[in-house]
């Protein structure tokens, strides 16, 4: 059976030990090289374990009493059975142990440490595909990853392509479309509560973490899901003041979301923050067959930089919409009370340093450390 590694890239010399069966198990103290993180890349069936820790950190999530799945989705319209992807979860002596199904299947899952109340202490995204690759933007950007967090294809017209949304600081995603055309929201197993509005009570950092299934509608006074009472907001939630991952940061290890604005990675390349419609005012970059844009030539060299017009979540009401039509893409870099962000629209502007409300649901294209 062959094993995969969580991270990006193979750590040379990585340790593996024996277990039952023959099979061979992950061990996440020696197998990612940038240390912990939120999200884990599994390329392959196998066991996998990684220690209960809050994600880019050593912290302890807390006193564990077990493990569940919350859900599971192929990010299509095929609805998945349980344990298609993930299986025989287990907690034991402060790591998480998972097997994949025996037919590697390509999607997303996350796995809840939970108390003996069954309150859910952290929970950690589990991405099923192949190995991202870096694209290299022009003028030291940075190594952009070639797909969106939580997808599980690039190419153009691909539903895989799609990926996950995040509400901006928030560790944990939620469901894309079923479709490159369509608001309809992808299939999964798992139970996904009501959307709640944001308040002292519901639009904290504590009930996030204990709720990552439930989408929380922004507060008026800072249009975000983080409740202050009025326009003030945390503005480190994604990155510390040093630039440093947070540990709410939701891309895997050596990955972090990128900045914007200005002198973002978007930005840069191209020489100017300014919005722009393709080549010319009869060129637009829009493939509305595809339900997207290919930035190549204009971010970097690479032959497909493709962004799909994946939508978003609405900041009001938590409903999918404009899937085909726009994308979001978030940055970790604040804006006042919003945040800086990548969009773009069907009838071809681009916009590489726009700023959103901080509740909408949006795409993330993590950038190399």
């Amino acid at each position: 059976m062959k094993i995969r590694l969580f991270s990006i890239l193979a750590m040379a010399g990585v340790l593996l030990s024996s277990c039952a069966k023959g099979e061979l198990l992950m061990d996440a103290e020696s197998t990612w090289e940038n240390g912990t993180a939120n999200c884990y890349i599994v390329s392959g069936t196998g066991l996998y374990k990684f220690s209960t820790v809050k994600g880019n950190s050593s912290e302890s999530v807390g006193a564990v009493s077990s493990a569940e799945v919350l859900w599971e989705s192929f990010g299509t319209d095929v609805t998945p059975s349980v344990g298609d992807l993930v299986k025989n979860v287990s907690y034991s002596d402060g790591k998480i142990t998972f097997q994949t199904a025996d037919t590697f299947k390509e999607g997303n899952a996350v796995i809840a440490a939970k108390d003996a109340s069954g309150n859910i202490l952290w929970s950690w995204h589990i991405w099923f595909t192949d190995h991202p690759k870096g694209h290299v933007y022009f003028k030291k950007a940075g190594t952009m990853m070639d797909r969106n967090l939580g997808a599980t294809s690039a190419t153009p017209g691909d539903v895989g392509a799609l990926g996950l949304l995040y509400q901006w600081g928030r560790k944990d995603p939620f469901l894309c479309s079923s479709s490159i055309s369509s608001d309809v929201i992808a299939k999964s197993t798992g139970t996904w509560p009501s959307t709640v509005s944001s308040d002292a009570s519901n639009g904290t950092i504590e009930y996030a973490t204990a709720n990552p299934t439930t989408f929380i509608t922004c507060d008026s006074g800072n249009c975000d899901w983080y409740y202050t009472g009025d326009e003030s907001t945390d503005n480190t939630r994604w990155t510390e003041s040093d630039k440093a991952k947070s540990i709410y940061d939701p891309c895997p290890a050596g990955w972090r979301v990128p900045d914007g604005g200005e002198n973002g990675v978007w930005s840069k390349p191209l020489g100017s923050s300014s919005d722009f419609y393709g080549d010319s005012l009869y060129d637009t970059l829009y493939d509305s067959t595809n339900g997207g844009i290919n930035l190549t030539s204009k971010l970097g060299s690479a032959s497909t930089i493709w962004y799909p017009a994946s939508g978003c979540r609405d900041y009001t009401v938590g409903t999918l919409s404009t899937v085909g039509y726009r994308g979001h893409y978030w940055s970790a870099s604040p804006n006042g009370y919003l945040a800086y962000s990548l969009d773009f629209v069907f009838y071809g502007f681009v916009y590489p340093s726009a700023y959103c409300c901080r509740a909408l649901g949006n795409s993330v294209r993590c950038v190399k450390e």
